[in-house]
């Protein structure tokens, strides 16, 4: 009887530990787990141990039996890639994505400065956040900031469907 319940605990182990998946939320959570079922559009998975079950609309995707390679961070060796908006050039990094709408620039005052706007962009290629006076940024001027967030807000990506649900990347831009 011990050696039955031995053996039982032992493979319960041996299945939590080598059958882990990955369910990514539509808010962006991802949960590392054990999918177990599918039943009347409710996913029940094991979060340490412990069930849980999440009504299938807020599931965002499954991975199964894989490491999620990239999260969408903002990583430091992504490299640097250049497009013209008119006179200006706009430097950006943002891992696996291509600029294919630049946004116009302007700047309608004699201040100059360098803008660093770090950006989070969807799978559809749209800009959901964008935030300026990132490390790099030579100025603090409220105005340039202004016109940068704008520039970086009406930037388009390339769609990248087989990647995170968002990826975080540097929009430069040199007043």
């Amino acid at each position: 009887m011990k050696f039955t319940a031995l053996l039982i605990v032992f493979l319960a182990i041996t299945f939590f530990s080598q059958s882990q998946h990955h369910v990514v939320l539509k808010n962006g959570k991802k949960i590392e787990c054990v999918v177990m079922s599918l039943n009347n559009d409710t996913l029940e998975i094991y979060v340490d141990m412990n069930v849980m079950k999440l009504p299938l609309i807020e599931v965002s995707s499954i991975f199964f039996a894989q490491q999620v390679a990239y999260d969408g961070g903002l990583l430091a060796e992504t490299p640097e890639q250049t497009i013209q908006s008119g006179n200006y050039s706009i430097r950006y990094k943002i891992r696996g994505r291509k600029i294919i709408k630049a946004p116009v620039i302007s700047n309608a005052t004699e201040k100059k400065g360098r803008v660093v706007v770090r950006v989070e962009v969807d799978k559809y290629g749209n800009v959901l956040k964008a935030e300026p006076g990132y490390i790099g940024s030579t100025t603090s001027d409220k105005y340039l900031f202004a016109k940068a967030m704008k520039a970086a807000q009406d930037t388009k990506f390339d769609v990248y469907m087989e990647g995170p649900i968002t990826t975080e990347g540097l929009i430069i831009i040199e007043y």
